[in-house]
């Protein structure tokens, strides 16, 4: 038969210390430069969501602490179909054939292209994710996690605005580029 015992307290913080990773440690101690920088990014977006843990949700990839915070693959799903959906409607009456649409649409929401608005507005300044190399310093998926930061912050502001204004930051942000 096994024996249970417990674990001194000293023992125990060591142990939990441990199991907390690095990521989650920089989450809870969130200084107010991290919240200011992503208000700043926000507001060079033209965002002003109503929900603060929205904004914080939307730029956290689910690598980010091992996926034990609320992560940015929902808002991510819901800016996507969004974005395809505007995408269509704007390009409809533009093309001839379905075949020309679903090039064109491709064309306007591909992913190197929502990297680089994400860069040049800063979400890389802000993104909470951890790259999938051990290398210090590695950018190896960053693209592709910017991208999908740009629709998760399209779902937010479709969740916490509406689809007005999800269409006006689109319209600004996707069209504009």
């Amino acid at each position: 038969m096994l024996r249970v015992t417990a674990l001194k307290p000293a023992r125990l913080a060591t142990s939990v210390s441990r199991c907390i990773n690095y990521e989650t440690r920089a989450y809870l101690s969130n200084t107010s430069d991290d919240a200011a920088k992503v208000n700043e990014v926000y507001k060079k977006l033209g965002v002003d969501l109503s929900d603060s843990g929205l904004k914080t949700q939307a730029i956290t990839h689910k690598s980010f602490a091992h996926g034990s915070l609320p992560t940015n693959e929902k808002l991510g799903y819901l800016g996507r179909t969004f974005l395809e959906l505007h995408v269509t409607e704007q390009k409809w009456d533009k093309t001839k054939s379905n075949k020309t649409l679903r090039s064109s649409v491709a064309y306007s929401i591909n992913s190197e292209k929502l990297a680089k608005i994400a860069r040049s507005n800063g979400v890389d300044e802000v993104l909470r994710w951890k790259a999938p190399s051990s290398a210090p310093g590695s950018k190896v998926g960053e693209d592709t996690v910017l991208a999908h930061t740009m629709e998760a912050i399209i779902g937010a502001v479709y969740h916490d605005k509406g689809s007005k204004a999800a269409r006006e930051f689109v319209t600004k942000h996707i069209y504009t580029y």
